[in-house]
């Protein structure tokens, strides 16, 4: 049985339908009252792997196989007018890579930054570390936390310059692409404290930092949205199918890239270039469990695009993760309750 928001068939998104369940989500149409539900048993209805779809050439505007290098190239270019990831946060991800590296040296590198210790100080002190007003130094945030939570904290207060800003291609306010990635962050790490501890700190980073891709190709969204737009809206597609229709790749890739000129590790760089496909990633556990806390985010509510309602889970995911439907419930709450404190 399919539901449908109301408010989006009257503007002629009819693929705002979803599977009949009990999960409640809310249409981003505007019309707060019109309620669609999502199915909670994810993958019994999660989509199959289509690569033909995800590979193919043949429906792409001409201008796109000719100019896709070329532009990607431009693109990655670009990356240099990000803001670079702070030193301290590089640094302290190596040390956390390292299982011998000294805990005290990691206080000494975050008080080398006095806007990155002020905000490692905000965020410990959040309900979410369940710390409110009792730390008062980075020393002490270090043998309250430990050094996994403090290196995720650290990754926190690097990234919140990185991910602010209007972004008018996609159509994001400054609120919108942090708190998304916040989300996911935390998801992916919960997800990983039942299933493997040791990824707790590259699940959190990647989390954080999947959707850096938008910000640099916002905008060349900008330049072609309107045509992107009537893609979208006469094909029934997604942001993502449209970013590969009419550039020949898609923010996931783009993300990998600035990965790679940051020096972020080579699994947290497959997981964010496998995203929205893990499939591609040979069985990687990372790749999936971002897409799955990335689908869980948006499902939940905590997305930006208007098609986050057609967000669809990888087939076969569930049982690479080994996780089940209570798992993921539980999960998803603790986090949505968790990011309001913060």
């Amino acid at each position: 049985m399919e539901t449908a928001c109301g408010g989006c068939r009257k503007n002629g998104k009819s693929r705002h339908s979803l599977q009949d369940n009990s999960t409640p989500h809310t249409c981003k149409c505007g019309n707060d009252h019109n309620q669609i539900n999502i199915d909670a048993g994810l993958d019994q209805t999660a989509a199959p792997v289509d690569e033909s779809r995800a590979n193919s050439h043949a429906d792409r505007p001409s201008e796109v196989l000719q100019n896709s290098e070329r532009l990607k190239a431009e693109i990655v270019k670009s990356i240099k007018d990000l803001p670079p990831m702070p030193q301290a946060v590089v640094k302290i991800q190596e040390l956390i890579a390292d299982l011998n590296s000294d805990t005290g040296k990691v206080a000494d590198i975050i008080e080398s930054d006095q806007a990155i210790a002020a905000k490692v100080l905000k965020m410990a002190n959040s309900a979410f570390y369940g710390m409110s007003g009792k730390i008062s130094s980075i020393r002490q945030a270090s043998l309250l936390l430990g050094y996994q939570t403090l290196g995720e904290i650290v990754s926190l207060a690097g990234a919140t310059d990185i991910l602010s800003g209007n972004m008018p291609g996609y159509g994001y306010n400054s609120e919108e692409l942090w708190k998304h990635s916040l989300v996911v962050a935390f998801t992916a790490k919960m997800i990983v404290e039942m299933k493997d501890r040791e990824l707790i700190h590259q699940a959190h980073t990647a989390g954080l930092i999947h959707d850096v891709g938008k910000i640099i190709l916002d905008r060349y969204i900008l330049e072609h949205k309107d045509r992107i737009s009537a893609y979208m809206e006469q094909a029934e597609k997604t942001f993502l199918e449209a970013e590969k229709y009419f550039f020949g790749f898609d923010h996931a890739e783009i993300a990998s890239e600035i990965c790679k000129t940051w020096k972020i590790p080579e699994n947290i760089t497959l997981a964010i270039k496998c995203h929205h496909r893990p499939s591609m990633s040979d069985g990687d556990l990372l790749s999936h469990v971002l897409h799955l806390a990335d689908h869980l985010a948006m499902m939940g509510g905590i997305g930006y695009d208007e098609d986050d309602a057609l967000s669809e889970l990888e087939s076969g995911t569930m049982d690479i993760i080994g996780l089940n439907q209570k798992d993921v419930g539980d999960i998803t709450f603790k986090v949505l309750e968790a990011v309001a404190d913060l």
